[in-house]
């Protein structure tokens, strides 16, 4: 089975996957993603108005296969 890699990045931090995972294809990658986007955005911080996450899918030779974004954001008005 091929490997993949899902690093993330929210526009100060950059998380690097060294491990990866085995999955069957690509198609099998979004419900992992899907998976750690939910869980960070029950973990975003309250009171900051625009949060954002992005999730990019490596192959095994570490070429981006895709990225996923969250974002969050509250337009609030006057």
């Amino acid at each position: 089975m091929p490997r993949y890699f899902i690093d993330l990045h929210d526009g100060s931090q950059h998380i690097r996957d060294k491990e990866g995972f085995e999955v069957p294809g690509i198609e099998a990658t979004q419900e992992r993603v899907v998976g750690i986007m939910s869980a960070i955005a029950q973990n975003f911080e309250h009171g900051v108005d625009h949060q954002h996450c992005v999730a990019a899918v490596r192959g095994e030779d570490g070429a981006i296969l895709y990225r996923a974004r969250l974002s969050l954001d509250f337009d609030r008005s006057e």
